[in-house]
């Protein structure tokens, strides 16, 4: 069956009475509550496993835990060095949250042929990505969307995935850990190590 013709389903039943029409409205307004909870919780386990796989020498930022459906939270990924120079990390698009990418940043333009290399490695090991430079500072040196079926947190299907875990933290660990073995070392050279 069709969300859609699943939601005709539920919309029939909930006119059906007052107590269903009441219970809908409950469960309506609750929902946005329990959707910030599946991935508050997810998130925190995430940043629990990446913190395990890449060790002390790495600090992880997490703004989802503060604001979990809004549009540009993100986990960060840096050495300690860095500072506030680079970073690595998963971040969204939109609310919801949707249209998840990875990306990897710095701060100020220096050090162009490492920058080079930085996407070309990651293109060539990883996936092929995007660069962006925005005029008010800071520089996407390469960023990918997530693979289209874990892209997107404001689903049925995946909001499931995310309550279960193991499954999503596993897929996005690889993930983050691969490419911040591959671009580490060149954020290094960057920020000057």
């Amino acid at each position: 069956m069709k969300p859609s013709e699943e939601a005709d389903v539920i919309a029939d039943h909930v006119f059906e009475s007052e107590s269903n029409l009441r219970i809908t409205a409950k469960l309506g307004l609750a929902f946005p509550k329990v959707k910030e909870r599946i991935v508050r919780e997810f998130v925190q386990t995430l940043a629990l496993e990446l913190g395990s796989r890449l060790g002390k020498q790495w600090g992880i930022e997490n703004s989802w835990t503060e604001r979990p459906l809004r549009a540009d939270c993100q986990i960060g990924l840096a050495k300690k060095p860095w500072l506030d120079k680079a970073s690595i990390g998963l971040t969204c698009e939109r609310t919801g949250p949707s249209f998840l990418l990875y990306f990897v940043w710095r701060a100020s333009k220096h050090k162009l042929l490492a920058i080079t290399d930085l996407k070309q490695s990651l293109d060539k090991r990883f996936s092929h990505g995007n660069h962006y430079s925005p005029p008010s500072g800071g520089d996407t040196l390469w960023w990918k969307y997530v693979d289209d079926h874990y892209r997107d947190w404001d689903n049925e299907d995946m909001l499931v995935t995310l309550w279960k875990k193991e499954e999503a933290v596993e897929y996005y660990a690889a993930h983050l850990v691969r490419i911040c073995k591959i671009a580490g070392p060149f954020l290094d050279k960057i920020c000057g190590k």
